[in-house]
């Protein structure tokens, strides 16, 4: 349920961003926490169930699919106001990094 209030709610406010006028940002909105949420739900399911050259590979994976969505994040400039608050987009991305990894189990890895 985590991961989909989390992807309603980047999806929801990239396309605000769009509607907007700013393109590269509303789309680094889509993109950057998206690839976070991969990294951390693929490391996750590659420390789960993966042999150890599965694991070391989901690491790397991992490492490379953060640094490009957070880049791309922090590159544009892009931040969220939810519910008052005001986020960076780098604190969004984290956010997803938290959500994919809670929410991923034994179950959705295998």
């Amino acid at each position: 349920m985590l991961i989909y209030i989390y992807m309603l709610l980047t999806l929801a406010m990239g396309v605000s961003a769009l509607w907007k006028g700013a393109i590269y940002p509303g789309i680094a909105g889509i993109v950057g926490p998206t690839l976070c949420w991969f990294a951390a739900s693929g490391l996750k399911g590659s420390l789960l169930v993966g042999t150890w050259s599965q694991k070391l590979a989901g690491l790397g994976a991992a490492i490379a699919f953060v640094v490009v969505g957070m880049g791309i994040v922090y590159h544009s400039g892009y931040w969220v106001g939810l519910f008052g608050y005001e986020f960076t987009g780098v604190a969004w991305c984290l956010a997803g990094l938290v959500a994919g990894w809670i929410s991923t189990t034994r179950q959705h890895a295998a």
